[in-house]
């Protein structure tokens, strides 16, 4: 189930899903001062692919920019876990999808897609993405209403991927932004 997990008093609570179409996040006190109003997945993702689009120390990719960006249209809690089976997922809205396709449209084209084996190719037994492009798979998020972390896997082809996850806080007057990595990172 894709929600947030806010941290109180030493427990776990899940946030209902709807948080992730921008619905108030809120702790069981209320939404705090310098607390933001809601933690809308479509601006983590956003930042997410900028940040991971944008680093090729990131993403494995120097000097290349990709003008199709495919991306699966359900989240998965092991996006980053290279043995990961993504299997089932939390389906992205399509409000969401729409926002961030718009907010990275000036750099790539962004397209949502149900099957990764619709945009492979196999051609001598290694699968590569077609069209020179990626296929990124996002995990969902997992924190508070100040600070997630999101799971990435980006495919190009077989000898070519990367997993790893980004850690995004909220900061005043800036909202949402990714401010490193945590845990290990696997190139392929």
């Amino acid at each position: 189930m894709l929600g947030l997990l806010l941290v109180a008093a030493g427990c776990a609570r899940q946030v209902p899903p709807d948080l992730v179409a921008g619905a108030p996040a809120t702790t069981q006190a209320g939404t705090q001062a310098g607390t933001p109003a809601a933690t809308p997945a479509g601006d983590i993702a956003v930042q997410v692919l900028r940040r991971y689009l944008g680093t090729p120390s990131e993403n494995s990719f120097p000097e290349r920019a990709f003008p199709t960006v495919y991306v699966m249209d359900h989240t998965f809690g092991d996006a980053a876990d290279p043995s990961g089976k993504q299997t089932g997922g939390v389906p992205i809205p399509a409000a969401t999808q729409q926002q961030i396709a718009e907010a990275l449209a000036p750099a790539t084209k962004v397209v949502f897609v149900a099957d990764r084996e619709t945009v492979l190719e196999h051609k001598e037994s290694c699968a590569r993405v077609k069209d020179d492009a990626i296929l990124i798979t996002l995990g969902q998020p997992v924190g508070d209403a100040r600070r997630v972390t999101v799971g990435v896997n980006g495919f190009v082809a077989c000898l070519g991927a990367t997993w790893l996850t980004y850690v995004v806080q909220y900061q005043s007057g800036d909202g949402w932004r990714v401010t490193g990595t945590t845990g290990s990172m696997s190139i392929a």
